[in-house]
């Protein structure tokens, strides 16, 4: 007698609910990353070395390139522009939740700068 190989109709069953609920929270989650690793472009392509870069340059060039990469978690308000050792530093940090069902979401947390 041969022995039985596969998946039961149960097993398969959990198998497919494991992995929609992997591909819903894939889903939710790749455009938050998309969107982070966008502002973090922006914010390192800002010029900062000019020596007359005010806050109110540096924020309207953030805000010309986040509406040209579609970004619109984050406001140029939120930016903190700060000197550090003779050198114009822009970070950003902030947290976006994203409802996934019902009661239940995710949260995630993300802060970047220009510093080297």
């Amino acid at each position: 007698m041969q022995k039985q190989r596969g998946v039961t109709l149960i097993g398969f069953i959990l198998m497919a609910i494991v992995i929609a609920a992997l591909g819903i929270l894939a889903f939710r989650a790749i455009p938050i990353y998309n969107e982070y690793f966008t502002v973090k472009k922006i914010i390192k392509s800002i010029n900062t070395e000019s020596t007359e870069a005010t806050p109110a340059d540096i924020r309207k060039q953030f805000d010309l390139k986040a509406s040209a990469d579609y970004v619109s978690d984050i406001k140029s308000r939120d930016l903190d522009i700060t000197k550090e050792n003779g050198r114009v530093v822009v970070s950003v940090t902030y947290s976006k939740t994203v409802p996934i069902a019902g009661n239940v979401s995710l949260l995630f947390d993300f802060e970047t700068s220009n510093r080297k």
